[in-house]
């Protein structure tokens, strides 16, 4: 008898993957979504007239305006498992791989697509300057906290559920405070048929997230390069913590396509005596331009991380060559997707950068090497930033050497 094993694991997958993630509540939230589980997806933007004066008992005429935003999907992972002929009961193998398949979606799939969620938030976040910062401590956080969703509140109003993206460690700086115990409750939220229980303040939703999930960018991996083997996400040295991203239902929608496509028996496997089963998922996460209000994020920062910026004299005359890195002597820092690099210079003094206030039309985007056209003992300040917004996340400063 032939079974379809790659059938039965999508099933284990149908089955858990849609609870798992701690960021399951931005899962396909806009109706109306036209998705063929391709890479692009259309999602409906419709805009309606504000009323007008009745004239001989007839309206205005107004339009009606239906439009579909283009999105895609931006990452496609996966990853073949091999397990031999040999280290595995053929008779219950389905139950052997269905159980790897569990710890492999708990400790591997899920984290990386929570995180990557969280990052696009964050960063749909700073393209919009829906930021506070604030270094939590017991006796503000709860002053803190409610004056961001009374924030999105006041933009969108009081009908519409908010989520809190929350990190543990927050959490419970904002469960030992003396006054929140009044503000906090539990409810139930509906998960695919499933009832989980959540934690609320004033009726919204936190939820508690591992604080190493709440940063505002990832390396992807991509698991057969050199250093790159063991796959998923590698911290990016000047992503910003962040304590707490509020969002409406609507302002973040996430939409993800996990299959096993294929499993392969050591004896159709031409490649040797194992079996080979393939897994990818296929997901996006997207902000919304006209849904931003519904949007809040507080950074856990106070000053913008420290860049390196060394200069050095060149054989391109009255030039330097100037390279920005993570750490003091180390190689070029790699940008990541959805920040940039710029730099400014002073004959006398280094350009100062402050967080929370955008870079202005002065500073000049670069690269993290490059030569300059410069005068030696001048200024140079580096300064990485959030593409869009322009607001800083690192920034450095050295003497400019010219020889």
């Amino acid at each position: 008898m032939s079974i379809n094993y790659a059938t039965i694991f999508n099933s284990v997958l149908d089955e858990i993957f849609y609870i798992l993630p701690r960021t399951t509540w931005m899962e396909n939230t806009s109706p109306g979504v036209k998705w063929d589980n391709g890479r692009y997806v259309k999602i409906p933007k419709m805009s309606t007239p504000g009323l007008g004066n009745m004239a001989a008992y007839k309206a205005p005429d107004g339009d009606l305006a239906l439009e579909y935003e283009e999105k895609y999907l931006q990452y496609y992972r996966g990853r073949n498992m091999v397990i031999g002929r040999y280290d595995v009961d053929e008779t219950n193998f389905a139950l052997t791989v269905g159980n790897a398949m569990k710890v492999f979606l708990g400790e591997n799939v899920i984290p990386e697509i929570d995180k990557l969620r969280i990052m696009k938030a964050a960063q749909a976040a700073y393209a919009a300057s829906k930021i506070s910062y604030y270094a939590p401590v017991v006796g503000t956080i709860l002053t803190n906290l409610l004056s961001d969703i009374a924030a999105v509140q006041d933009a969108i109003g009081e009908n519409e559920q908010l989520y809190i993206q929350m990190s543990t460690t927050v959490k419970n700086l904002l469960q030992t405070s003396g006054e929140v115990t009044r503000y906090l409750g539990t409810r139930d939220m509906g998960v695919k048929g499933i009832n989980l229980k959540v934690d609320t303040i004033n009726d919204q939703i936190i939820i508690g997230t591992p604080s190493g999930y709440l940063r505002t960018s990832f390396y992807l991996l991509d698991g057969s390069t050199g250093g790159q083997t063991a796959g998923g996400l590698a911290a990016d040295p000047f992503a910003q913590t962040v304590n707490w991203i509020i969002a409406s239902r609507s302002a973040i929608d996430a939409l993800s396509r996990p299959r096993v496509s294929k499993v392969i028996t050591p004896d159709e496997n031409q490649e040797g005596e194992y079996w080979k089963i393939m897994f990818s998922v296929y997901h996006g996460i997207f902000g919304y331009d006209n849904k931003v209000a519904g949007l809040k994020m507080s950074v856990n920062s106070s000053a913008v991380a420290t860049l390196y910026v060394a200069s050095a004299d060149v054989a391109t005359p009255n030039a330097t060559g100037i390279t920005i890195s993570s750490g003091s002597g180390g190689a070029a820092y790699t940008v990541p997707d959805g920040y940039a690099l710029y730099y400014k210079t002073h004959n006398s003094s280094a350009p100062t950068v402050t967080q929370g206030t955008a870079l202005d039309n002065t500073w000049t985007l670069c690269t993290s090497a490059f030569e300059l056209a410069a005068t030696n003992g001048h200024k140079i300040t580096a300064a990485l930033v959030k593409t869009g917004s322009l607001l800083p996340i690192a920034a450095g400063n050295t003497t400019i050497v010219v020889s």
